[in-house]
């Protein structure tokens, strides 16, 4: 049966890397890992079918779907 809701986990990460903008941050307070926060936000966009974060080279930023989305997971 398909999950109909997302990870616990996958919205933990999406919060506080849609909070303070930066994966790595995100990971320090998770006391996870950058690569782990990344797959974790990866599952969540595909799990939602949109990107999230608009990735530019070594930096992500907050795309559109994703501060509105930011807003409801709050």
């Amino acid at each position: 049966m398909r999950r109909k809701i997302p990870s616990n986990s996958a919205l933990l990460a999406f919060e506080a890397a849609a909070r303070h903008g930066s994966f790595a941050r995100a990971a320090e307070e998770l006391a996870l890992t950058e690569g782990a926060v990344s797959r974790q936000i990866g599952r969540l966009e595909a799990f939602l079918g949109v990107a999230l974060f608009e990735r530019v080279g070594n930096r992500v930023r907050l795309a559109s779907n994703g501060t509105r989305y930011a807003v409801q997971v709050r």
